[in-house]
């Protein structure tokens, strides 16, 4: 999977986190069948639940390309590309890795 957050490669602890890019931390879990790294916990609870929430009532399945853009502050706009489907949304968390606010977008 290949994972941009504004507009650079992440994913990796070489690349950053796989939400918000940071590269401190340490933490990693396995997700779609890849290592992860993560800053933190809530950054990779986050991650999951926004990628749960996006893809229930779709037929996506798999995720070749995210691309997250924003931040924990204004929320996020995320894209989830596969070979056949894109799936537009926006994201915004509070305390404790809750979706607060969830929209598809076109």
């Amino acid at each position: 999977m290949n994972i941009i957050v504004n507009g650079v490669r992440a994913g990796s602890k070489a690349t950053g986190c796989a939400l918000c890019g940071a590269t401190w931390g340490d933490h990693h879990e396995e997700m779609f069948g890849e290592d992860l790294f993560f800053c933190c916990d809530i950054c990779a609870a986050e991650f999951r639940n926004m990628i749960e929430k996006a893809l229930q009532n779709t037929p996506i399945n798999k995720i070749d390309e995210l691309r997250i853009n924003g931040n924990y502050r204004d929320g996020r706009h995320v894209v989830i590309n596969n070979e056949k489907n894109s799936l537009s949304f926006y994201v915004k968390f509070g305390p404790g890795a809750v979706i607060e606010e969830f929209r598809m977008e076109k």
